[in-house]
């Protein structure tokens, strides 16, 4: 919650801004939960697996390319 507040200027916690991309200084942000809340709470690793996928398709969007430098084995 304090990252979310910090970077984005907000009073709105994690809950309320995650699934929704934000601009900080011209790249795309979005709040998700921080790991020892998904060791904590096992409901939160769905919506937190959406916001990861929502991240690469962000990232492939941006820049589609971004996958070929990667070692496949």
């Amino acid at each position: 919650r304090s990252a979310t507040e910090s970077v984005l200027k907000t009073s709105l916690g994690v809950d309320a801004r995650r699934g929704k991309f934000s601009n900080y200084n011209g790249i795309p942000v979005m709040p998700t939960y921080h790991p020892s809340a998904l060791l904590r709470n096992e409901e939160l690793k769905a919506p937190a697996w959406q916001d990861l996928k929502a991240f690469r398709a962000k990232l492939s969007e941006l820049s589609p390319d971004y996958e070929k430098n990667f070692k496949k084995e």
